[in-house]
């Protein structure tokens, strides 16, 4: 299929943009030239006579995006309109990443550091090494052979062999067998993460499996923590699912930390965008709507599960203590567990590379499915991807908002940056998101053909942009409260396009920087003043020893 066929008007002249991201102007639509808008990043296309009693008056085009921003023009042939319309609707629906404009974009900036060698596998396993030797890198998934979804070099426990992990797959969803998602210095404690076991309802038992999980066991019981509820986990068992039972699994403590689903998800955002693009209703009426629509109980639930996760790991005064997440396929509020426990626990995850290097290892080389879940957003649903669609790893970057929220200075960026991921997560001209998988960029040649988001944002024009200027680095665990009134709603993402003219960033960056500015020349002040009167202690102290009678 050519892209050709499927636009009918390429140019429409004299369009008038009526609301937008600019301000209100006479100018062309150029439907192939993806200059600022790009057509993956249209959620859902609406079309409508301006005028119902006169149709010559011409149509309004209505442009409802990924990022919630809503773009409406007015043209003035009604029939030329709707030919748009559909152009648009055909070029931003096309099943695939093929066609995307990833492909096809040439990097204007010179690439200094290649975000596709920037988070190597070998080289993640170099820096384990350093600090235990209980794990190795395995070569058993050579070909995606095993399980698809995942990488084909994985770090599992030392002792176990690449026999055991082939068997485990074929107990696990999927082929998820246990992998090493993180390994806690400071505690020693391992982070596994897998999908669930297929117990199913005649209780099969995998004794493989077993021997994987018990290898992580030295001298504390270990955690197995599922991110569904108990209703879900029984309900998957009558499937062929379940959860791991206790009399093959005694040195394991199991709980539930449960993350709504995918679909509810899905439901919750659509609510969610939908309650705060009301303008007609009243102050009761609106914070009853959020509270109803879900959204923010699904980040405070993935909040939950991650401290529920990062307690286990770092449990006071106890060392080596395993943890092993898994949900039903482990491809989504596992990682959410997974990614957002490895935030509280290190504060490397707190800078900007090990903040991607989190993404790139728990979700894009994890195998969350990017392409299926990323393919609408609140304002509509694709008739195949349907189904698999869900803002999921946006539920992810709001958790980490309400951490920024409450530790700013313990960031080394800032929500612009979470924004920034938000948006390429769902439409960009780079290649870090796309596909389901590292076998499909594999197949498709994406790492060779595409540029990587990384070697953008570590460009240093670019990546100033997303430093917090407040950056005060905290070694220790950070604890975030999930109290209901504690979890805000990220104002930024949800009512960033309701300001006339967008004006978030500029004179609030100005004013934190300039009180950035003013208490670092405080506390220098403060210092030197320290400084100066431990001095005149000092010579006091010496003063009064020569003064006083022997």
């Amino acid at each position: 299929m050519e892209l050709s066929d499927l636009i009918e008007v390429t140019r429409v002249r004299d369009a008038f943009m009526r609301k937008g991201p600019r301000p209100a102007q006479i100018g062309d639509i150029c439907i192939f030239e993806e200059f600022w808008l790009l057509h993956k990043a249209v959620d859902r296309v609406l079309c409508e006579p301006i005028s119902k009693e006169n149709p010559q008056r011409g149509g309004l085009l209505a442009l409802k995006c990924k990022n919630f921003l809503l773009i409406i023009f007015e043209i003035g042939d009604l029939e030329i309109c709707r030919a748009t319309a559909r152009t648009i609707e055909a070029l931003s629906n096309i099943n695939g990443f093929l066609h995307d404009y990833a492909f096809f974009y040439n990097s204007p900036f010179t690439i200094l550091d290649d975000g596709w060698s920037a988070f190597d596998p070998e080289q993640e396993f170099a820096r384990l090494m350093l600090s235990t030797d209980a794990f190795r890198i395995s070569s058993v998934n050579e070909k995606f052979s095993v399980c698809p979804s995942y990488p084909e070099k994985l770090i599992v426990p030392k002792g176990i062999g690449d026999d055991y992990l082939k068997i485990s797959a074929t107990f696990r969803e999927s082929g998820r067998f246990p992998v090493l998602s993180y390994f806690h210095k400071e505690t020693r404690s391992p982070l596994v993460r897998c999908s669930q076991p297929l117990i199913g309802p005649t209780n099969r038992r995998c004794r493989e499996d077993e021997t994987i999980l018990n290898s992580l066991i030295t001298i504390n019981r270990g955690y197995i923590i599922d991110t569904r509820s108990k209703s879900s986990a029984t309900s998957a068992k009558a499937k062929g699912g379940g959860a791991e039972p206790q009399g093959n699994y005694r040195q394991w403590r199991y709980i539930q930390c449960p993350i709504p689903r995918q679909r509810e998800i899905h439901d919750a955002l659509t609510r969610m965008v939908d309650v705060c693009s009301e303008r007609k209703v009243t102050s009761d009426r609106w914070v009853s709507r959020v509270g109803q629509a879900g959204w923010l109980s699904a980040v405070a639930a993935s909040l939950e599960a991650a401290a529920n996760v990062a307690q286990c790991i770092y449990s006071e005064g106890l060392k080596e203590v395993p943890v092993v997440i898994h949900g039903g396929d482990g491809l989504d509020s596992t990682l959410i567990a997974s990614s957002l426990s490895q935030i509280l626990l290190d504060s490397d995850a707190r800078t900007i590379r090990g903040f991607e290097s989190v993404i790139e290892r728990e979700w894009i080389c994890a195998g969350h499915p990017f392409s299926l879940r990323n393919n609408h957003c609140a304002y509509a649903e694709g008739t195949v991807t349907g189904p698999f669609e869900s803002p999921v790893f946006l539920v992810f970057l709001d958790a980490v908002h309400q951490m920024i929220s409450q530790y700013p200075m313990s960031f080394e960026f800032d929500e612009n940056f979470l924004i920034f991921l938000f948006e390429h997560a769902y439409a960009s001209e780079f290649g870090s998101f796309l596909g389901n998988s590292e076998k499909e960029k594999k197949e498709h040649g994406i790492r060779k053909k595409t540029v990587s988001l990384w070697s953008h944002v570590h460009h240093p024009e670019n990546m100033k942009q997303f430093v917090n200027v407040c950056y005060d680095p905290t070694t220790g665990v950070i604890w975030p409260s999930i109290a209901p009134q504690c979890i805000k709603i990220w104002d930024r993402l949800f009512f960033r396009w309701q300001r006339p003219d967008n004006s978030w960033s500029k004179p609030e960056t100005e004013t934190i920087q300039s009180l950035a500015d003013h208490w670092k020349l405080r506390e220098k002040e403060l210092t030197a003043k320290a400084s100066s009167l431990r001095r005149n202690v000092i010579e006091l102290s010496r003063e009064l020893r020569v003064s006083s009678p022997i």
